[in-house]
């Protein structure tokens, strides 16, 4: 028996080999392929009735928030779509953003990459800029549509840990490169979150739930590509990885570990 870790899973209008369009439910692959490779089981349930949240949520170790083209609908902040061409996900929207609160709850580990990272900010209380282009003087923060997928996930620029903070304790990094693959930025942060690392430019690309025993992290950047040999990602899914094994722990009501996390 492994740590299980659901994988909130996407919803998307994508081209099947007759060229149809039609819905597919997908889940996130990078970070579904890191959880295996670090010893853990990803599963998925999309589309979960909310009333059966509780249930599920006791079966599982933690909660994975993968990157995705869609963004965070606006009007969860009250804004209107600033751009014609924005695609959302409402199904993700409504599941995910309850699905943190009640994890955060219940003390199951939660880890959000990029618009994951927007999920957790959103579901408490706050809000998003929505189009980072346009905002000047923004070091970049998106990709180019001509890079391969390896050139995508390359580091963009620097990101700088708060001084005494918890991601400089668990990376023992003070600054170190990081991607960069999405529009959407934190604004505002959510209640009782705390910024744990800004880019040159200020902005928000690190933040954690103010209680740190409760594993609750949300990252701009994305930790689950390179962890093999990128120190400071390695650490950090390290330290999801053994914060699922914990939770594991109390769930089975075993006394140790069974085994021990990854260290990349």
């Amino acid at each position: 028996m492994v740590p299980a870790v659901w994988v909130v899973a996407s919803h998307r209008l994508l081209t099947n080999p007759s060229g149809h369009t039609q819905q597919y439910t997908v889940m996130d692959e990078g970070g579904q392929r890191t959880m295996l490779n670090m010893g853990l089981q990803p599963v998925t349930y999309p589309r979960v009735p909310l009333e059966r949240l509780e249930e599920l949520l006791a079966g599982v170790d933690g909660i994975l928030l993968g990157g995705s083209d869609t963004n965070v609908h606006p009007q969860l902040w009250g804004e209107t779509p600033a751009r014609p061409e924005f695609e959302y996900d409402s199904e993700r929207d409504e599941l995910a953003h309850a699905l943190v609160r009640l994890a955060i709850a219940r003390r199951v580990p939660v880890i959000g990459f990029c618009r994951g990272s927007h999920d957790i900010n959103v579901a408490l209380g706050g809000s998003l800029h929505q189009w980072l282009r346009d905002m000047p003087g923004l070091v970049k923060h998106w990709e180019d549509p001509q890079e391969s997928l390896e050139e995508q996930y390359v580091e963009r620029h620097f990101v700088t840990c708060t001084p005494g903070g918890e991601l400089e304790r668990i990376t023992g990094m003070g600054r170190f490169p990081a991607s960069s693959l999405h529009s959407q930025g934190v604004k505002a942060l959510g209640s009782d979150l705390v910024a744990e690392a800004h880019a040159d430019d200020g902005l928000v690309e690190a933040f954690r739930w103010h209680d740190p025993s409760t594993f609750a992290w949300g990252f701009q950047f994305h930790p689950e590509w390179g962890w093999r040999w990128h120190p400071a990602y390695g650490r950090i899914m390290n330290a999801y990885v053994r914060a699922c094994w914990e939770r594991f722990a109390r769930r089975s009501g075993a006394e140790e570990l069974p085994l021990q996390p990854v260290v990349a």
